[in-house]
Formats: structure tokens, C-alpha cells, sequence
């Protein structure tokens, strides 16, 4: 009777862990048939990846799931990037030294760009969204996303205005929107992008930077390197001013860690910047020892991601579709600290308060009029 319950029992066992090891492989082939099933259909759909440089709609789909969907993480992360890295030039580190925006007000400013950009580059994951959970919005919703868009582009536009910026700077500035979003994801994340995803990219920053007014954007993405190859060369440089930008910057992107992961922060820096961008900030460059210790975690993340995380069934958004009854957009989630606008924003109202929209009556009255 002994005899017979252990070989019940260690059955039994067989049994589970047959089962548990067949449950394990098939989840790992469920895994990587989904991880890869955006990438594949979207290869399918177009053969050609020179189309994504020709059809805004297809370049800004590509773009959507690039950002949104498979690398959000670190898609925002390189845009946070694409930011810094300018703050190694003193003729950008100096005019925001002297404006005291950044210094004073990281974290708004911060915020304030992040929403601008979000709701530039967020009009089709927004409506395709929304369409999951309401297939029936009306022609006139979705045109109103659109109507944001060209309205964030326009506060942008509004906003630089009030600062004397070269056009080298703003083409320098617009090739890293570019040029880091494709080294972060192609470096560090769970698969390289492919040529479409690379064009997507370019086609819509090419976009936005010609109604940002900016001058002399090349038409291949070669061309933007070179120019970014040669404005290194020439404009960063040792500042004082450099590292004043830097260091509330990274303070307040600190603020998404525990306290003492800051000192780590510091530490991984120099290996997100060319050996150039350090002597520029007045930092070490890293050792060996934080290179391989950077590049091992992330090696560890990226394995992870592609072998045991299932992909995302909806865009990662922050800007909401509708407004709330004051006609104001609240964030559905809030990446920095403090929490800037849990009343919500308008776009017309995002930058600093000095630049905020006047009343018109207000401004009628100090004209003296009635």
C-alpha cells in the first residue's frame, strides 16, 4: 500500500513537471510569436520602405507603434536625451542660464515639453485608441485631435519666438530627435529597428521641423548626420554654464527613483555621452568597470523583454482624448514629480507663465479701452 501511494506521488510529480515544462515552452513561443507580429505585419503591409517617406499617415502609424507601443520606455527617454545632449553647447546652456527657466522651474519646463511634444506626435495612437473602445466617434472628435496637434506646433512655435536661437541650433536640436531615438533603440533595446521604422522616424521630424520654420533641413538622413557630426566638431565645448543646465536636469529626472539610486544616476551618465559631451559638462568619462556594469543590465532588460514579456495591446499615452468639463486635458498619468498639471492643461497655456495667453479683457483695460 506504501508502494503504491510514493509511486502515486512521484507520478504525480512527473506529471507536473511534464506539464509545467510544456506550460513554460509554450509560452515562450506565444511570447515570441506576438513580440514580433507588429514588426512582421508591418514588413508585409510595406514591401517598399521607401513609402514611409512619401505618406505622412503611414510614416506617423510606423512612428506610433515604435513609440508607444514597442519601446515607450526608452523612446521617451531618448527625446528626454535629445534635450540634454544641446545643454553641452554654451550657446544654448548660456541663453537658458540667463532666462533662469531651467534652473528655477526644471520640473515644470520639463513637463510643459513633454506635453507639447506628446501632443504633437499622439493624434493617430489617441484616435486608435479611442476607437478600440468606441468605434463610433464622430468625424468632428477625430478632426479635433488633429486641430491639437497643429495647435501644440503653434505654441512651439510661439514659445521659441521669445528666445533669440540661431537656426544651427534648432537643426541640431531637431537631428537629435532623431539620431537618439534610433542609437537608444538600435543600442540597448529587446531588437533593433528596421528601415521602415528608421524612415518613419526621420519622415516625421522632417515634418515638424519644417512648420517649426526651421531652415536648411537635408532630405536624407545621411545629410543629418553629417550636420550633427559637424556642429559637435565645432559648438560643443567646456561651459561653466553647460553643467548648470545639466544638473537640475538630472535631479529632476532623478525624481522617478529612489533616493539612493541618484548617486547611480550620475555615475551611468557618462556612458549615455561621447567622451567630447563629458569634457564639454566638466565630468569624467566612464570607467570600464560602469561601462560593463550599464551595458550588462541592459543587456539583462532587453533579453527579458524579448523572451518573457508579452507585447502591449494598446498606445502608452499620456494626453487624454477628451478635455474635462473646464476644457482642460489631465494627463492619465504623470511621469515627474511634483505632479505638474493634475487640474489639467491647456495647450495654448503650456510654457512659462510670463508667456501665458493675456485675457483680452485684461489687455483691453490697460489699453484703456472698454
Amino acid at each position: 500500500m506504501l508502494l503504491e501511494v510514493l509511486m502515486f506521488e512521484a507520478g504525480l510529480q512527473q506529471s507536473l513537471l511534464i506539464g509545467s515544462a510544456f506550460l513554460i515552452v509554450a509560452y515562450l513561443i506565444v511570447v515570441r510569436y506576438n513580440r514580433y507580429k507588429l514588426l512582421n505585419e508591418m514588413i508585409r503591409k510595406y514591401p517598399d520602405p521607401n513609402i514611409v517617406l512619401k505618406n505622412h499617415d503611414i510614416a506617423m502609424e510606423i512612428y506610433s507603434n515604435i513609440f508607444r507601443k514597442e519601446f515607450p520606455l526608452f523612446a521617451r527617454s531618448s527625446l528626454e536625451f535629445a534635450l540634454f545632449k544641446p545643454f553641452a553647447t554654451p550657446s544654448v546652456s548660456k541663453l537658458l542660464v540667463s532666462t533662469r527657466e531651467f534652473l528655477d522651474h526644471c520640473s515644470r519646463r520639463a513637463e510643459d515639453t513633454e506635453l507639447i511634444l506628446s501632443e504633437i506626435i499622439d493624434p493617430y495612437p489617441r484616435i486608435q485608441n479611442e476607437l478600440r473602445n468606441n468605434p463610433n466617434i464622430s468625424g468632428k472628435e477625430i478632426t479635433k485631435q488633429y486641430e491639437r496637434r497643429e495647435a501644440s506646433i503653434k505654441r512651439l512655435n510661439e514659445l521659441h519666438g521669445k528666445y533669440p536661437i540661431s537656426n544651427e541650433d534648432y537643426l541640431y536640436t531637431l537631428v537629435l530627435f532623431v539620431a537618439e531615438p534610433i542609437r537608444w533603440i538600435n543600442s540597448w533595446e529587446w531588437r533593433k529597428l528596421d528601415i521602415r521604422e528608421v524612415n518613419a522616424i526621420f519622415r516625421v521630424w522632417h515634418e515638424i521641423g519644417t512648420k517649426m520654420n526651421i531652415k536648411e533641413i537635408p532630405d536624407t538622413l545621411d545629410e543629418w548626420y553629417e550636420i550633427q557630426k559637424a556642429y559637435e566638431n565645432t559648438s560643443v565645448t567646456y561651459h561653466p554654464a553647460n553643467w548648470r543646465c545639466a544638473d537640475p536636469t538630472i535631479k529632476h529626472l532623478g525624481q522617478r527613483l529612489p533616493k539612493f539610486m541618484l548617486p547611480v544616476l550620475y555615475k551611468i551618465l557618462p556612458c549615455l555621452l561621447e567622451d567630447s559631451e563629458c569634457k564639454a559638462f566638466g565630468i569624467d568619462t566612464a570607467s570600464t568597470v560602469m561601462n560593463f556594469i550599464f551595458n550588462s543590465l541592459i543587456t539583462v532588460r532587453a533579453l527579458f523583454i524579448r523572451y518573457l514579456c508579452l507585447p502591449r495591446n494598446m498606445y502608452d499615452l499620456r494626453t487624454p482624448f477628451y478635455p474635462n468639463k473646464e476644457g482642460k486635458y489631465v494627463p492619465h498619468y504623470f511621469v515627474y514629480k511634483p505632479a505638474i498639471y493634475t487640474e489639467g492643461y491647456r495647450i495654448e497655456e503650456l510654457g512659462p507663465e510670463k508667456f501665458m495667453p493675456k485675457c483680452p479683457f485684461s489687455a483691453a483695460l490697460k489699453e484703456g479701452k472698454h
